[in-house]
């Protein structure tokens, strides 16, 4: 587990969770002049992949494993990037020669006349067959095709950046369900605690009364409180298992799918102190650089860089459609002529080697008036580069804010819950010493039973905020995720 004080300064490991094929991909797929993803280094093998036989005990990595190799977001992005893959080599394929090949079997039939002669008339029958071998090569066009690879490789880009995305929030959205899941089993198991405590102090006022020291009333306010424990005990063990189904949904599986959380998930939230706050203060400059560093390199904004950059391609594209282009054609033809009913017999056998220039001279002005849409398309593209940017930055000082904020709640409901606990044990030596009253000892339980959901809560808060911020900052330890 990360800890809060530790999160900025934990050595930088990559979590590039994507499937192995997109660094093949990347290797080659990308001209120089675009960005690509780093080196992928999350490989989902086969064996990874497999699901277990059982969930029971589940750990937060292995929850992360299973999401990404099961849920049909992350394998609908990595099919985005096998067509965008396709259609870079078809950009690409327009380098070279079309070769055409055609051929036609027929009967034909002619019958001549000449009325008023006595002589001349006759029929012409037979069969014909001809082959043609065609060749057609663009030389030349002004840069167009240059332009559509550069277009399908930026686009290729901006998917495989989008997977990374993909996997990164789909990680984030597996470890907030999975940690919602452990909360939800800790609070369940609390509520039964809170439920055991009531029955004990039920049973306890009732001696009391049963001896004639305590009252009626002081047995039913308890009996009241136990009741209502039971009430929440059933409420919490009700959304724990919404909980987990809700986790099994999240990583791909059916949501009757039989799933636990480890016991001791909830349990390793990273110890803090009151002293925590000087922690997270101590190095602004270092901060600042980190989440300038994080943003720039956040895989949202490289894949809205990408697609800035198919833009431009798409404007180069749509400009060199006006300008010259030279073709080379070559065809062949072969024909052969049988005539049924006489001697004569055709061949045919001829060729043509030529090239063919294309000058646009006027068209209506399409051309001008695509190219101004194409450029107004990449000064928006570049607009929403900024405003990607501002948005990840204010996600992620937020996310900073709440880590510090949550991680002080937590340090002082350690305190209060500790403080809780002695309170509600001295409450209830008071009342068997018969100095105190039951209103003050279920005060003080209930006070109890409110700390400890409280203490779950910011647990459950600091745990999902210190994954996204560790996400964010590339601060997740090498050895994985817990």
């Amino acid at each position: 587990m990360v800890s809060p004080s530790r999160v900025l300064s934990l050595v930088r490991t990559r979590l590039l969770l994507t499937v192995g094929m997109c660094s093949t991909v990347s290797t080659w797929a990308s001209p120089v002049s675009l960005e690509t993803p780093p080196t992928l280094n999350f490989p989902l093998t086969a064996e990874v992949c497999e699901t277990p036989a059982t969930l029971t005990d589940l750990e937060l990595r292995d929850a992360v494993h299973i999401a990404l190799c099961q849920a049909p977001a992350v394998r609908q992005a990595t099919q985005t990037v096998e067509e965008h893959l396709a259609e870079v080599e078809v950009a690409r394929a327009k380098y070279f020669p079309t070769l055409s090949a055609s051929a036609d079997v027929s009967r034909f039939g002619k019958s001549m006349r000449y009325p008023g002669r006595g002589y001349g008339d006759h029929d012409v029958y037979g069969n014909r067959e001809n082959a043609r071998l065609g060749l057609n090569w663009l030389l030349f066009d002004s840069g167009r095709r240059g332009a559509q690879v550069d277009h399908a490789r930026a686009n290729l880009t901006a998917a495989l950046y989008n997977k990374v995305l993909v996997n990164r929030n789909h990680a984030i959205a597996v470890a907030s369900a999975y940690y919602k899941a452990s909360s939800a089993q800790a609070s369940a198991l609390a509520a039964k605690e809170a439920a055991a405590r009531a029955e004990k102090n039920f049973l306890a006022t009732q001696r009391l009364r049963e001896g004639g020291v305590g009252s009626i009333a002081d047995e039913l306010l308890a009996k009241v409180a136990w009741q209502r424990t039971l009430v929440d005990s059933e409420t919490k063990s009700s959304q724990a298992t919404a909980a987990r189904m809700a986790l099994a949904s999240a990583m791909g599986l059916a949501g009757q799918t039989p799933i636990s959380v480890a016991t001791t998930a909830h349990q390793h939230a990273a110890p803090v102190s009151a002293d925590t706050r000087a922690d997270a203060t101590q190095f602004p400059m270092a901060l600042t650089e980190q989440i300038n560093t994080a943003v720039r390199h956040h895989p949202r904004l490289a894949a809205a860089r990408a697609k800035t950059q198919a833009a431009a391609a798409q404007e180069q594209t749509i400009f060199a459609q006006n300008l010259p282009s030279l073709t080379l054609q070559a065809d062949r033809d072969l024909g052969i002529t049988r005539p049924s009913n006489a001697n004569a017999r055709q061949n045919v056998n001829s060729w043509s080697v030529g090239l063919n220039l294309q000058i646009p001279i006027f068209d209506g002005m399409a051309t001008r008036y695509a190219t101004t849409a194409a450029k107004a398309k990449v000064r928006a593209a570049r607009d929403t580069e900024r405003n990607i940017w501002l948005e990840e930055e204010l996600a992620l000082l937020t996310d900073i804010n709440r880590l510090t904020s949550t991680t002080q709640k937590a340090a002082l409901l350690n305190v209060a819950e500790a403080s809780a606990e002695q309170a509600y044990r001295s409450a209830q030596v008071r009342y068997q010493q018969g100095v105190g009253t039951a209103i003050e000892l279920l005060k003080a339980q209930d006070e109890l039973s409110s700390i400890k959901q409280s203490h779950i809560d910011v647990r459950y808060e600091l745990l999902a905020t210190q994954f996204r911020v560790a996400v964010a900052l590339d601060t997740l330890p090498a050895t994985g995720v817990r």
